[in-house]
């Protein structure tokens, strides 16, 4: 065999080896939803803004129909809410992502909230958004 198919050869064999490759950087990348989900020391929120960022998010919708959700996009990977309804601990939005694996990259953060009598409170103390599977 000549030197030229000797490298052809060598180029296929790692070509072949890196299309075969189950490394994790390889775009292992599953889309999906993750929930963003509220702890809040109050049983009377009626409101809440909000702000996620980290990868891209497609789209965001409130978690079930007693909620209203109304959003702006920051751009590709920030979205900035609002939240409406009887809004207890738990999930109160749906995120749908490109890469549900990417959670912990996401930033959820808390601006403000109002009562159920549009009074909005002094304090975020005691508040946190966390956003997983």
């Amino acid at each position: 065999m000549n030197s030229s198919r000797w490298i052809l050869a060598l180029v296929a064999v790692l070509l072949g080896g890196v299309a075969c490759s189950n490394d994790a950087t390889g775009g292992d990348t599953r889309a999906g939803t993750l929930a963003l989900r509220l702890t809040t020391p109050h049983a009377d929120d009626g409101a809440m803004t909000f702000r996620v960022s980290g990868p891209p998010i497609d789209s965001a919708l409130a978690i079930n129909g007693s909620l209203r959700l109304f959003t702006r996009r920051e751009d590709g990977s920030t979205v900035v809410g609002v939240v409406v309804g009887a809004l207890d601990n738990g999930a109160v939005v749906t995120l749908h992502v490109p890469d549900v694996g990417a959670a912990a990259g996401y930033a959820a953060r808390v601006l403000e909230v109002a009562d159920r009598q549009d009074a909005l409170r002094a304090s975020l103390a005691g508040y946190a958004l966390t956003v997983d599977q």
